[in-house]
């Protein structure tokens, strides 16, 4: 009977300091939860540690603290907590892994995000909250970021109103005529490895617009290129060749052949700058045109800012030209600014501005000119990446010869698709 009576004491013991053990760490993880919903991050995460330390289990309470590290900007621990979650919780693998593309693109290591948010798609099959996130980010770390051996492709078909078709800024002819029209367009354009060779890629596009009171300004343009293709980190460096040709009005136009530079660095903050210089050599498909004849050198500098859908892009263009007619070979250089917002499904925006000088200092008279572009626009995105727009431009171009000086609007609605 006594030891009985020892044994049931002992067991008491054990039982009343379970319990009372059991009721701090439940305290410990109640008060968490409240410091972490009233924005004490500090407090939550000692008390989400304390609890962990005193034995809670299950992957909560690591994640809220890995949560909580992520917010007080300790992204190494956050990262280790994550790392240990992806690991010891399998069914937590896909959330664990956005989270870690999360840190990853705070610090500066958009490569390394990338792997993350392409790890929670896959490890993600029943969840789709975790994989729309995750191609949301993909998207906004770079649209044009994709794997070397996927190919991707883009169609779309537009109709509208222009009212100044012949200033077409892409033919580089001159000013000076005035047509309206209700007009059609279409484009394709795509991109992906050449032959499954790491690196050497290919690109191509088809475009046509119509306009239904005016053929003569119909055009067509093929296009494509081959490129070799870096990506050392967050570094992407591209160079190759690439050539076109237009139709204008059912006849040839022009040729392009050049070549291309780009490099793009990758930043902290969700951000990149990209570089890309170019040179083409243009001849006309048509003796009628032969005063496009001549060369063209390009700089084209972009910062690009994502996050959450939002989109910043803030654009420098430098443009030289050495034609043989002097009226289409201007120097100009240009300012852009462009913000929009696009969801992954639902309704987004978009708005922008641009300025561009121009000056023809080779004319007999020579002539300056400022054109400012305002833009506007709305989207809706739909699943299996359906994108329908409705876009208006206006532009008032000022010259020095007041027989150059024009204003142009240009009214769309259209819809596009990814591949």
């Amino acid at each position: 009977m006594q030891h009985f009576t020892i044994r049931l004491a002992f067991a008491l013991s054990v039982y009343f300091l379970t319990a009372t053990a059991n009721a701090a760490i439940e305290n410990d993880w109640q008060a968490g939860k409240q410091a972490f919903a009233t924005g004490d991050i500090e407090s939550a995460l000692v008390f989400f540690e304390t609890a962990r330390d005193a034995g809670l289990e299950g992957p909560a309470v690591h994640y809220n603290i890995g949560v909580s590290q992520f917010k007080l900007g300790r992204y190494r621990d956050a990262r280790q907590t994550f790392e240990f979650i992806a690991r010891r919780f399998p069914q937590m693998r896909g959330l664990a892994e956005h989270n870690l593309g999360l840190i990853a693109r705070r610090t500066g290591r958009e490569a390394d995000a990338r792997e993350h948010f392409l790890n929670a798609h896959e490890f993600s099959p029943d969840d789709r909250t975790i994989r729309v996130l995750a191609s949301r980010n993909l998207r906004e770390i770079e649209p044009e970021r994709r794997t070397a051996s996927r190919w991707s492709s883009v169609v779309g078909l537009h109709g509208g109103y222009d009212d100044n078709i012949v200033l077409r800024d892409e033919t580089g002819l001159p000013a000076g005529t005035t047509t309206e029209s209700p007009m059609t367009d279409a484009f394709v354009s795509f991109s992906g490895p050449w032959n499954g060779r790491s690196g050497l890629r290919v690109e191509g596009s088809a475009y046509l617009v119509r306009y239904f009171d005016a053929d003569d300004f119909d055009q067509s343009q093929v296009a494509g290129g081959v490129f070799y293709d870096w990506r050392p980190g967050d570094w992407r460096v591209q160079v190759g060749l690439h050539g076109s040709a237009l139709t204008l009005g059912g006849d040839g136009y022009d040729r392009k052949i050049g070549g291309r530079l780009r490099v793009t660095r990758y930043l902290a903050g969700n951000s990149s700058i990209d570089l890309r210089v170019m040179h083409d050599e243009i001849s006309e498909a048509d003796s009628l045109y032969a005063g496009i004849q001549g060369d063209r050198q390009q700089v084209d500098a972009r910062y690009n800012w994502y996050r959450d859908g939002h989109r910043l892009q803030l654009r420098y263009i430098n443009e030289t030209n050495n034609r043989l007619d002097p009226a289409v070979s201007p120097t100009r250089n240009g300012f852009a600014l462009l913000y929009g917002f696009q969801p992954e499904l639902g309704l987004g925006y978009e708005a922008g501005v641009s300025f561009r000088n121009s000056e023809y200092d080779e004319l007999a008279t020579p002539r300056e000119e400022d054109l400012l572009t305002l833009r506007a626009g709305l989207s809706y995105g739909f699943r299996d990446n359906w994108l329908l727009m409705l876009d208006y431009q206006t532009s008032d171009n000022d010259s020095t010869d007041g027989a150059f000086s024009y204003d142009r609007s240009r009214l769309v609605l259209g819809a596009m698709k990814s591949f």
